[in-house]
């Protein structure tokens, strides 16, 4: 009878610890599923916010490259409108001074001068970094291409 009632015992100790061990697994399981959830909302939550940010920054660009073809007009802008002309990337003008002057003959030009327009804190891209150094060294050349 010891024994029976031993095994009793061990079946029912057995029973209890596979019962705590289920309810354990729920417990993790529904941790998990909170946890997914509030990711995910989190997530939506974001997007949203990414995609306003996105947006924005798009419309910045957009009028930010219609200014740049203003710019020349200002009037502290100091060269002559007529000499500019608008290329945007890599580098958003290239001015030809003097080039009107000479009445387009090439009489008047004094030098041909890169312009890149920034506002506010931006700052050149490592592109424009690279063409202003390469600017700067004098590693500018001229070339024709005949067809």
């Amino acid at each position: 009878m010891n024994y029976e009632l031993l095994v009793l015992l061990l079946l029912i100790l057995l029973t209890i610890c596979f019962i705590f061990l289920v309810r354990s697994l729920m417990e993790v399981k529904g941790w998990e599923y909170k946890f997914e959830m509030r990711v995910k909302e989190w997530l939506e939550g974001e997007e949203r916010s990414i995609r306003e940010d996105a947006i924005q920054r798009s419309a910045l660009t957009r009028s930010g490259k219609a200014l740049e073809k203003l710019c020349p007009f200002l009037a502290d802008f100091g060269y002559d409108p007529h000499d500019v002309r608008w290329l945007g990337d890599p580098v958003d003008l290239i001015v030809f001074d003097g080039y009107a002057e000479g009445h387009r003959t090439g009489d008047g030009l004094r030098q041909i001068v890169f312009v890149e327009i920034k506002s506010g804190k931006s700052k050149l891209t490592k592109a424009q970094r690279k063409i202003k150094a390469l600017v700067t060294d004098g590693k500018v050349c001229w070339d024709e291409f005949k067809i």
